[in-house]
């Protein structure tokens, strides 16, 4: 029997790749979109793995019915990016909160992997001091980042609270830059950040194949081609 996986942000730049080669695995696929109709640019409308629920993050029961039977939950969910006027401070952070616990209520879920960025520091502080720099001049001056630094600092900082209280795994990937590109190199799991960018294709592959590495289980790690 084939596992499924529920998938929330799946018509992102990073979610619809995710999407992309969940379905190529093989894998049943649940997603929660607002809008089924941009599934039609990604000509996955009718794929016969796929069901599509309509609703947004604050749509809790359907959240639910989203990851019912799921083995494996991802969320790319992310605000929009360098617009800090924009950006819906707590939304996000909520939605995690909630999504948690709809998960820990699902018996079925095994892993739960969560996509956040290089830029963001490790729940316990800790970061290399050459990407803190660039996470300051870059992300926040240049690229207007602010708030989408601050939002997923906050829910690694959530996740990492909760993680010994959950009855499934977490992992919490923190890709640098991602790039529209053709794909074809293989990325993999690291200890410290790489500063070469990574396309969606790529890392929509390598995110559905990690959510199965258990030395990965509980942990953040950066992500770099191999």
């Amino acid at each position: 029997m084939s596992e499924t996986i529920a998938i929330f942000g799946a018509t992102g730049d990073s979610g619809s790749e995710i999407l992309a080669a969940a379905l190529n695995k093989g894998y049943l696929v649940r997603i929660m979109i607002r809008n089924p109709s941009k599934l039609l640019s990604l000509s996955l409308t009718e794929h016969p793995n796929l069901t599509v629920l309509k609703g947004d993050i604050s749509s809790l029961e359907t959240m639910k019915e989203t990851i019912q039977g799921a083995d494996y939950v991802i969320s790319a969910v992310g605000g929009p990016m360098g617009k800090p006027k924009d950006f819906p401070v707590g939304e996000i952070v909520m939605f995690i909160e909630n999504l948690v616990t709809i998960m820990k209520e699902t018996p079925s879920v095994k892993v739960f992997l969560y996509q956040s960025g290089s830029f963001i520091a490790h729940p316990n502080g800790t970061q290399p001091t050459s990407l803190k720099i660039m996470g300051t001049i870059l992300g926040r001056w240049i690229l207007k980042l602010g708030p989408n630094l601050d939002e997923n600092l906050n829910i690694q900082k959530y996740m990492d609270s909760v993680k010994d209280d959950l009855p499934f795994k977490t992992i919490c990937t923190r890709p640098g830059g991602i790039q529209n590109g053709e794909g074809g190199t293989k990325l993999v799991a690291a200890e410290m950040p790489s500063f070469s960018m990574v396309d969606f294709k790529d890392l929509g592959i390598f995110t559905v194949q990690v959510l199965k590495d258990e030395s990965l289980y509980g942990k953040y790690p950066y992500v770099a081609k191999a």
